[in-house]
């Protein structure tokens, strides 16, 4: 066994045997030897706006923690439980940082009549309104002629009267004369 390791071995054992009491120069001891544990962490969990010596003054905190509250017989068990101790801080971190973003419960409004109006999609109608210009739609349909009904429907999928012109081999005129009669029966239509 390397002279480091056995000297971290009996710093970790000295601890489980002591455990209340450690002197400064004991605890720096100790915390150098787990220095690269705490700096991995901080490399594997990034916490946006945490620096490094921010992480190390937390990890020298939660060293001290886990030295006052382990229990444990063995090194190799309070290795663990720092590790989870820090990695449980970082999470707390995380946590933290989610927590300002929620609304909190003083800024929610319920929803009343008045407020679900105003959320409410304004090119939704009701559904009386929605079946009149199904309906409408419906007779237009059947008083259009074929050509009309087919630039109708291609209009309605998104074609311009460009491409439409070009797709059915006419004129751009053409394409739009027959838009014309379609809105002027779809008026009639409405009218009744």
């Amino acid at each position: 066994m390397r002279l480091d390791q056995r000297k971290a071995r009996e710093v970790e054992e000295s601890l489980c045997k002591l455990q209340s009491e450690m002197d400064e120069k004991q605890f720096e001891e100790l915390f150098r030897r787990y220095q690269p544990l705490v700096r991995k962490l901080w490399q594997r969990y990034f916490v946006p706006d945490l620096e490094f010596a921010d992480w190390e003054q937390e990890a020298r905190l939660v060293l001290l923690k886990v030295v006052k509250s382990y229990r444990g017989t063995t090194p190799g068990q309070f290795s663990g439980f720092l590790k989870q101790s820090l990695v449980n801080r970082i999470l707390d971190f995380y946590r933290a940082r989610q927590a300002t973003k929620r609304i909190p419960a003083g800024l929610m409004a319920s929803l009343t009549e008045d407020f679900s109006d105003s959320l409410r999609d304004k090119r939704m109608g009701q559904p009386d309104e929605i079946s009149f210009c199904q309906q409408s739609f419906h007779e237009l349909v059947c008083e259009c002629s074929s050509f009309e009904r087919e630039v109708l429907y291609a209009i309605h999928q998104g074609y311009s009267t460009g491409e439409l012109a070009v797709e059915l081999g006419c004129s751009k005129r053409k394409i739009q004369s027959a838009l014309s009669r379609t809105r002027i029966k779809l008026l009639k239509i409405m009218k009744q």
